[in-house]
């Protein structure tokens, strides 16, 4: 995705981290937090061949791409209407200093 950035940002989407809080036992309590909520543009790509062990996957992957400076880190997730998106890569190029890229994989 080159050229102007704002008009191409047409989906709004929330990004969730895992909360920090604690069980009575002391465990993770296991909740997802909205930390942001903005506009991104999403793209499908090619499915993951990676898998657990020896089992091939295919994962549906995407490319989400985002204003600089939002907080979306590997382990976070976009939620995009219905569908929860893992984090598994970010990516900032040098060439558009304004933008992010965010490979991502829908949760299952």
């Amino acid at each position: 995705m080159s050229g102007e950035l704002a008009g191409a940002l047409t989906q709004r989407v929330s990004i969730l981290r895992r909360s920090a809080d604690r069980d009575d036992l002391g465990g993770a309590s296991g909740e997802w937090e909205v930390v942001a909520a903005t506009w991104a543009a999403l793209e499908p790509i090619a499915a993951a061949s990676w898998g657990a062990g020896d089992r091939p996957s295919a994962t549906p992957r995407w490319r989400a791409v985002l204003r600089a400076g939002v907080d979306a880190a590997p382990g976070d997730r976009l939620q995009w209407r219905l569908l929860l998106l893992t984090v598994r890569a970010g990516e900032a190029a040098p060439a558009t200093p304004d933008r992010i890229m965010l490979t991502l994989e829908e949760d299952r």
